[in-house]
């Protein structure tokens, strides 16, 4: 990830933030706040469970490249 890239991620991470609390303030209780979080929080779950995964496949890839380098790797094409 370069610099413009994670400075745009925070700038994105800051306007969300600031939507978030905007959206919140405009709630006409705290039921509707406490909906509007548990929402929210599973979308944030969501996100966070793919990237996850993400990981994992990235991970994996990483330890058959590295068994494949060791001289471990049976399945060369």
């Amino acid at each position: 990830m370069d610099v413009k890239s994670m400075e745009r991620g925070c700038h994105q991470g800051i306007s969300e933030a600031d939507a978030c609390r905007s959206e919140l303030s405009s709630l006409p209780d705290d039921a509707a706040r406490i909906c509007f979080l548990k929402r929210h929080r599973r979308k944030l779950m969501a996100a966070l469970h793919e990237a996850q995964e993400k990981l994992s496949c990235i991970d994996y890839m990483i330890y058959e490249l590295e068994r494949k380098q060791k001289g471990g790797g049976s399945d060369e094409s």
